[in-house]
Parts: C-alpha cells; sequence; structure tokens
C-alpha cells in the first residue's frame, strides 16, 4: 500500500544533509517546503516539482515570521518540521572569538527554538511531528570543539523537554543523533579550529586534524540520513532516539570516569 505524500518543512536544505533530506522525500513523493539563507541550484528545482523553496535565515526572526507568513498562506498545515539547519564554531574556548559563540548559538539554538514555535500552529493542526536532528556531540565533548557541543547538548535537552510536553497535545518529537556525517559543513565555517592563532594549543589541535581525517573516512552519508527522517516521518509511532553510526570509542568514553577520560585525551593528544 502507498504512503500518503506529506508536506514536510526543512530547514537548512541547500546543502550537506538537508539537501540530502529535501531531495530524497521529494524522491519518494513527499512535497517539501524546502528553506535555507542561501537558495537551492535552479537545476534541483528544476528537476523536482515538489520542492517548494523559501529564503529563510535562522539568525533573524523577522525572516522565520516571513517564512511562516508565506508557508502557511500556501499550505495553511504542515504534517512535519526537520529542524537541521546549522553551522560549526570550533576552537579553544580561551582564544575563540565570542562573536562566533554568539553566531553558533543564534543559529543552532535560538533560531531552531524561535522556528518550532512560529511554525507549530501549523504542525499542531495535523496532529503532525517534529525532527531534529542533533548529533554525538551532544552527548561526549571532546577539546576544542565546545561551542559546536554546547549548541548539540542544548538541542538534545530541547528535544526532550519539547516531547515530553507535545505528547499530550499529539505532537510527535524525534532526535535524530549521528556521528560524522560527510559533508562541507566544516569547510564552509569561518575559524573552524584555529590552528595558526593558537598561542597555547597549536600541537594539540593539529593532532585532532590528523584524527579527524581518519574519522572522515568512516562517516555516514547523508542520504543515510534522509532515509532515516523519511522513515520517521511515515512510521506510526517513531522512536523517541535514533542513532546513527556513533563513534564506538566515544561511546565507551560516555561510561567511563571523567578523571580517566581526561587523562586518556591528554594522552591521546599529547
Amino acid at each position: 500500500m502507498a504512503k500518503k505524500s506529506k508536506y514536510i518543512l526543512v530547514t537548512g536544505a541547500s546543502a550537506g544533509i538537508g539537501l540530502a533530506i529535501t531531495k530524497f522525500l521529494a524522491e519518494k513523493g513527499d512535497y517539501v517546503i524546502a528553506t535555507d539563507k542561501n537558495k537551492i541550484s535552479d537545476d534541483i528545482l528544476e528537476q523536482y516539482n515538489n520542492i517548494d523553496f523559501f529564503k529563510m535565515d535562522l539568525a533573524n526572526h523577522d525572516s522565520i515570521l516571513l517564512t511562516k507568513k508565506l508557508v502557511e498562506d500556501k499550505y495553511q498545515e504542515i504534517d512535519a518540521l526537520v529542524n537541521n539547519a546549522g553551522i560549526f564554531v570550533g576552537g579553544p574556548l580561551v582564544e575563540i572569538d565570542i562573536e562566533l559563540i554568539n553566531r553558533i548559538f543564534a543559529v543552532n539554538v535560538f533560531g531552531t527554538i524561535f522556528v518550532t514555535q512560529v511554525f507549530f500552529p501549523l504542525i499542531h493542526r495535523k496532529k503532525g511531528r517534529i525532527i531534529n536532528i542533533s548529533s554525538e556531540a551532544g552527548r561526549f565533548t571532546p577539546p576544542f570543539s565546545g561551542p559546536y557541543s554546547m549548541v548539540k547538548y542544548t538541542i538534545e535537552s530541547f528535544s526532550d523537554a519539547l516531547r515530553r510536553e507535545l505528547m499530550f497535545v499529539g505532537v510527535k518529537v524525534s532526535t535524530i543523533q549521528p556521528g560524522a556525517v560527510k559533508t562541507d559543513l566544516l569547510n564552509k565555517t569561518p575559524n573552524y579550529y584555529i590552528t595558526s592563532d593558537s598561542s597555547l594549543f597549536s600541537k594539540q589541535i593539529s593532532r585532532i586534524h590528523q584524527l579527524s581525517s581518519s574519522e572522515w573516512k568512516r562517516a555516514t552519508e547523508p542520504n543515510t540520513i534522509a532515509k532515516l527522517v523519511y522513515k520517521v516521518i511515515h512510521t506510526k509511532n517513531p522512536k523517541p532516539r535514533y542513532k546513527i553510526k556513533n563513534n564506538l570509542g566515544r561511546r565507551v568514553l560516555e561510561y567511563l570516569p571523567d578523571r580517566l577520560v581526561d587523562k586518556m585525551i591528554k594522552i591521546i593528544l599529547r
């Protein structure tokens, strides 16, 4: 029996995981309301007549409110919201520009929360669902990725609270927690791991670069996440949380005493 097409709003839809989700949902016959501050390529929009693009900047509340008005005027209601948009900021917490930390919180945290609040009435009308794309960085914080882990921990808490509130009004909330994913997120981020400017940690950050390139080879393809998003949207009773290819070493570290974990990190990055 064919699954009924749904209307799904995706944030951060122009590249990486968001683009993979957008294309996969469209290929499966869903209608995608694709949002991003950067436009999806014209080739993709011409290829899929069930992708409708709206320019929306998560760091700008007026942009979000305008997009909500346009979407509501055209569609009245939506079946699902996929909170995917985000940026990466990394570097030593005692050296990194505070404006970069402000920026990642503005987009990844406050933008996500405000989008959820603004579009919730459209979701509530359909007793739909919300999917938050998180990360294993929301469970374990490595050194020099503090800002990114901080926002992902916040998204984890936001998702848990939201799920336990919205279950009373018939809206389901799920979190997808992938490990490393093969996207160009890091390449597009200014001051990613500030090696040259760090007067204290250049050796440790260089070592992290080496380890990251090794982990990259085992990273998840964005389409794997897209397939899971489709499943969560079309499953009657989705799980609260889905984990995809999380790093085994990091999973083990979660259960060890903090003092031991700190010593191990010091040895590895020496």
